[in-house]
C-alpha cells in the first residue's frame, strides 16, 4: 500500500521557490509516483507545456478545483507506484 500524498492523474500546483523561475506557472498532472529515497517522495509531473519534470512532494499541493471524489476514483483506476 502506498503512502503517497498524490496520485497518478491528479492535478497539482507547484510551490515556487528561489531559483524556480524556469518552471512555468500553472497546474501540473502527476504521471508517476516515484519510490521514496532518503525519506522523501518524488513525482513525475507534466505541465501544460508538455514537458515532464520530477518534483518532490514538499513542492506540490493539490490544484484548486481538484475534488476528493475524483481523487478516490483515480486511486482505484490509475495509481502506479514504483517498487522500493
Amino acid at each position: 500500500m502506498s503512502d503517497a500524498k498524490f496520485e497518478v492523474g491528479q492535478a497539482v500546483a507547484f510551490g515556487r521557490g528561489t531559483g524556480d523561475a524556469h518552471i512555468p506557472a500553472g497546474d501540473f498532472t502527476i504521471t508517476r509516483v516515484m519510490p521514496q529515497e532518503g525519506g522523501f517522495r518524488s513525482y513525475r509531473v507534466r505541465g501544460k507545456d508538455g514537458v515532464e519534470r520530477v518534483m518532490q512532494e514538499s513542492q506540490l499541493r493539490p490544484a484548486s478545483g481538484s475534488g476528493a471524489s475524483q481523487t478516490g476514483q483515480r486511486r482505484a483506476e490509475k495509481t502506479e507506484v514504483w517498487p522500493t
